[in-house]
């Protein structure tokens, strides 16, 4: 049996029932995510061969409002200070090649909507669009990271994002304009390594999340006191 059928057959006779199972079969399975829809994964396989799973799983791929991040099970949480770390994530066509941007914002609503409209030469993401475009790929959005902190403190934890997406092969265009982005010493909360399954899973196309006003719920929660 090919992996198509056999993730297919896993989803029909209910051995995987959420999107996120699915995730996690594919990523044991060696295979790569390339798309990542509505009711379908567009899955790379080891031997280079394409191919789509499809699915329907109760409440379907994306709630109507998002409660929670997709496939963490967190639950949303008031923020009255602090700042959001977030990554804009592009993949080429073939899976092989990836970049990304890497920024903090206190709103996330009106800085998503910058990049999405306001991008010009040699500021903030606009790098990582026009890779996108060469690519004709899909730019999406994920919210990495809340730090309980200021400025200065949370462009420790961006850069600490950063240097996760690059150890994890991530290009990061025009990133040598950003600065050396200075690293928290003890980063608490966060990841030791770039959580592609988890942030894949939790990201929405950047259009959509526009378009639609909404609000992701972070991965991971960087704080110094206690919430």
């Amino acid at each position: 049996m090919t992996m198509k059928a056999t993730l297919q057959a896993a989803i029909s006779s209910g051995q995987i029932n959420t999107k996120q199972e699915l995730l996690e079969r594919a990523e044991a399975l060696g295979l790569t995510v390339i798309r990542n829809g509505r009711d379908y994964i567009g899955l790379l396989g080891p031997d280079g061969k394409r191919f789509r799973i499809r699915f329907a799983f109760a409440g379907g791929a994306f709630p109507t409002r998002p409660e929670c991040s997709i496939g963490t099970g967190a639950v949303p949480v008031s923020r009255s200070r602090g700042y959001w770390i977030y990554a804009l994530t592009a993949h080429s066509r073939n899976g092989e090649r990836k970049a990304c941007y890497i920024g903090q914002t206190v709103n996330l609503k009106r800085r998503f909507r910058e990049h999405l409209r306001r991008h010009r030469p040699g500021h903030a993401s606009f790098a990582l669009f026009e890779w996108a475009v060469r690519e004709q790929a899909e730019v999406r959005a994920t919210v990495l990271s809340w730090v309980d902190g200021d400025q200065s403190y949370a462009s420790r934890f961006e850069g600490y994002w950063l240097k996760l997406a690059v150890e994890a092969g991530f290009e990061a265009p025009d990133a040598h304009n950003w600065g050396r982005l200075p690293q928290p010493e003890n980063p608490t909360g966060q990841p030791n390594r770039w959580p592609a399954m988890e942030v894949f899973a939790a990201s929405l196309p950047l259009l959509e999340l526009v378009e639609r006003g909404i609000t992701p719920v972070e991965l991971f929660v960087a704080s110094r006191t206690p919430l």
